[in-house]
């Protein structure tokens, strides 16, 4: 019930402007055509984020582990995506807090897809003229990433449910901003098939804190 109410919605949107075309309401200009297309985009994204949770929650998510540079990985996602936050007005910092830098265990693209993930959750919930901070440290056999970003906040009550598949926070970080209520719950899973945790808190900053563990 709650895909279909998912995939509803979009669906919908995209019927309506179409029957506008052919009844002559709106034009068939490119203005009409990019609109389409966009809608079409945000769809395939919303099947491909149910495809992927669907395979992670069967237990099928295919990992490919290696010896891998975390920081590494996490320092090329963030620089492919600190254009985006400029043009968003907000700051993209990473400090990187460990040594040499050691080695787990992992699939690289996996990690990506994780760290792109919460990068893109920022990007679309935080207010212009914030930002978002990542931290990398080590201790206790673990590496801890730390994704604090500034407001909006989200309500103390709804943090042990942002994981949930479907789930959204009323308000600020809803459904207006584009998300699915997806991309947690993918995170959550990929950093299960690592043998770590993650944790959502209220951030010093104002906004979301996701705190993320990997045993080295």
């Amino acid at each position: 019930a709650d895909i279909s109410h998912e995939l509803r919605t979009p669906l919908a949107v995209l019927r309506g402007e179409l029957e506008a075309l052919q009844d002559g309401v709106r034009p068939l200009e490119p203005a009409a055509v990019d609109s389409l297309y966009a809608d079409t985009q945000r769809l395939s994204r919303l099947v491909e984020d149910l495809y992927e949770l669907s395979m992670t929650d069967l237990g099928a998510l295919s990992c490919r582990k290696e010896a891998t540079d975390l920081a590494q990985v996490l320092t090329a996602d963030i620089e492919a995506y600190a254009p985006q936050f400029a043009e968003a007005g907000l700051d993209l910092a990473f400090q990187n807090r460990l040594g040499p830098s050691p080695r787990i265990q992992a699939d690289k693209q996996r990690l990506s897809q994780l760290f792109r993930n919460l990068l893109a959750n920022s990007l679309r919930y935080t207010d212009p003229g914030g930002g978002l901070t990542v931290t990398l440290a080590e201790g206790d056999g673990h590496l801890h990433l730390d994704f604090q970003d500034t407001g909006p906040g989200v309500p103390a009550e709804a943090l042990p449910r942002l994981f949930d598949r479907l789930y959204r926070v009323e308000g600020s970080r809803s459904r207006d901003t584009g998300g699915a209520g997806l991309g947690l719950a993918i995170c959550r899973n990929i950093v299960a098939a690592h043998g770590g945790s993650i944790a959502a808190r209220q951030s010093p900053e104002g906004g979301l804190w996701i705190h993320i563990e990997l045993p080295l």
